[in-house]
């Protein structure tokens, strides 16, 4: 009975980690971001949604963010390049962002490649 017991509680914890969204594990960061800590977890956890409906699985390991030189507006907004390692490949991601008329801001994500090999640069 006590090995039932703990066979129980293994896949109890197992499906607690698995649902778990994508910010709410520690995740790499390199390069330089112009969003806010909410805005990014908002932009990522959009993205670990993607990847799920695309390959099937959420986990994003780590992501590259990069500023795009001249991608300024005259409103404020700004364009960047997220390289994430997302289950096991690479994927690049275009994320402009500019300021919401109701406050804070607003974004868009556009996949720029498909599932990579991680090895590719």
């Amino acid at each position: 009975m006590k090995r039932m017991t703990l066979i129980a509680a293994a896949i109890v914890a197992a499906a607690g980690v698995a649902s778990q969204p994508a910010a709410a594990y520690d995740l790499t960061t390199t390069g330089r971001t112009l969003a806010s800590p909410r805005l990014a977890a908002d932009v990522l956890s959009d993205i670990a949604r993607y990847s799920k409906a695309t390959g099937g699985c959420s986990f994003i390991f780590s992501a590259d963010m990069r500023v795009v030189p001249g991608s300024f507006t005259a409103r404020g907004g700004h364009a960047e390049i997220w390289t994430l390692n997302a289950c096991a490949a690479k994927q690049r991601f275009r994320v402009t962002m500019w300021p919401s008329p109701r406050g804070g801001s607003d974004y868009a994500v556009q996949p720029l490649t498909g599932r990579m090999p991680l090895h590719t640069r």
